[in-house]
């Protein structure tokens, strides 16, 4: 029996502070040994919770220690010593995740990155080389490719259901989220990774080919005075010769789930995804696949514990990571000065 990973969290500020900190509660093979606020003021980590998704969970520092069951320390220092994990998850603001992988990875231990993991391929890699001379594990938060209904539409794409992807659509409603440090450009990564990664992620991983051109616009329709996008529209040509587009919808304040939507037009049938629905569409009917359930931030999480206890390579989703990363700032790019961004060879 593998020994147990003992497993902290670094920063109460984001999301992922929550969602890790319950995931991390579930797996067998793992002790969370505690949470470190780097020393944030009550009202700013409040600022920065209250967001709609996370009602259920505490905005205090003692409301965290109390519903997860473990320490919380005012710095890293503190963690590290009393806590003595073999691994950390980054889960600051935006602009301080490089910061912290990196002093993680100059302490020996293992590194997890939430969404957005990095705001440039540079970032990223530094981290990752770094990881790697040490002989240790850093690996990007991936989400769409451990969620059931995505791994299900993937393992139809791949089965061959729908023939090769021609063209496909992927669509992402979320509301902007704003206040506290996402407002701050200097701080947050913006809406474009943040938010978008989901979407451009499901991309890469149906459309079966790289992306090599692309085309985007994005402007901010219905959100005074915020220096971020609320809307967007992407264009991608794949090197096999395949098209996809990608919708950003950012203006949303209320619930619109067919935008959640997505299809995939293949030589031989179609997949559609609507809602939590997927629809196989051939010459021979329309078939509905069962989309399993399971939690999904679990199995990321023991997915990434797996590799650092020898299970694995991290290389492959590193270099996923850095592929829809490349993809979403090439659409960035274009969106902001109008221009097409080549990416990459079109096959021959």
């Amino acid at each position: 029996m593998a020994k147990k990973l003992r497993v902290g969290i670094i920063g109460a500020v984001s999301s992922y502070s929550l969602h890790y900190a319950q995931a991390l509660n579930g797996l067998p093979d793992v002790d969370f040994v505690g949470m470190t606020y780097l020393g944030r003021d009550p009202k700013y980590i409040r600022d920065a919770l209250n967001l709609p998704w996370l009602t259920k969970y505490p905005k205090t520092i003692e409301g965290y220690a109390e519903t997860f069951g473990v320490p919380v320390y005012e710095s890293v220092e503190e963690l590290v010593e009393q806590g003595k994990p073999d691994a950390l998850c980054i889960c600051t603001e935006d602009y301080l995740r490089e910061k912290y992988a990196m002093l993680t990875v100059g302490l020996g231990m293992h590194v997890f990155l939430p969404k957005p993991f990095a705001k440039s391929r540079e970032e990223a890699e530094r981290i990752f080389g770094a990881a790697k001379e040490k002989g240790l594990i850093a690996m990007p938060d991936l989400p769409q490719r451990f969620r059931p209904l995505w791994a299900t539409a993937m393992d139809v794409v791949l089965g061959g259901a729908i023939g090769r992807p021609i063209s496909g659509h992927f669509a992402m409603a979320h509301h902007l989220t704003l206040g506290g440090w996402k407002s701050d450009t200097s701080m947050a990564a913006g809406p474009e990774i943040e938010v978008g990664f989901y979407a451009f992620d499901a991309m890469r991983m149906l459309m079966q080919s790289e992306p090599v051109r692309v085309t985007g616009v994005g402007d901010n329709l219905d959100h005074r005075g915020i220096p971020y996008i609320d809307t967007g529209k992407c264009l991608v040509t794949c090197a096999n010769g395949a098209l996809a587009s990608v919708d950003l919808v950012f203006s949303m304040h209320h619930p619109f789930p067919p935008a959640r939507s997505a299809y995939v037009i293949g030589d031989e049938g179609a997949l559609a995804i609507v809602g939590n629905e997927i629809e196989v569409h051939t010459p021979d009917g329309v078939e509905k696949r069962d989309v399993p359930t399971w939690n999904h931030t679990e199995r990321e999480l023991g997915a990434w514990l797996d590799v650092c206890q020898g299970g694995g390579d991290p290389l492959p989703m590193q270099e996923e990571g850095l592929r829809t990363l490349d993809l979403i700032l090439a659409y960035k790019k274009s969106h902001e000065t109008g221009e097409t961004i080549l990416l990459g060879e079109r096959e021959a």
